[in-house]
């Protein structure tokens, strides 16, 4: 699958489960072995988990691949290894603690 598409599928996965304050980071001139950061809050850890749900559906049911789920059954902070995507979502309380958008603000923020 497309990095693109795989990136649109998942934000609109994150929103059809009403994820709060969605952001993608570009990470490609970084150097990491992914592409993309994305980063999404919800107020309640089973809406975390209803989120995560939903990436993990709609990426399959579009053929890409995930490589790793982690943080499952806290459902605090999972996070989804696409290969290319790495997807953040947590609690709001954990967003603000561990402050992965201040460690990601120096790159660029994606539009999709």
């Amino acid at each position: 699958m497309i990095v693109e598409k795989l990136l649109t599928t998942v934000v609109d996965a994150c929103d059809d489960k009403h994820g709060y304050d969605i952001v993608v980071y570009d990470m490609k001139e970084a150097g990491f072995l992914y592409d993309y950061a994305v980063v999404c809050h919800a107020p309640t850890n089973r809406q975390v988990e209803a989120i995560a749900s939903e990436v993990k559906e709609k990426v399959l049911e579009n053929d890409g691949n995930i490589l790793n789920i982690e943080g499952w059954r806290e459902a605090k902070w999972i996070l989804l290894d696409l290969g290319d995507i790495i997807v953040n979502v947590m609690t709001r309380d954990d967003r603000e603690y561990y402050a992965l958008d201040s460690l990601f603000e120096k790159y660029p923020i994606k539009e999709v």
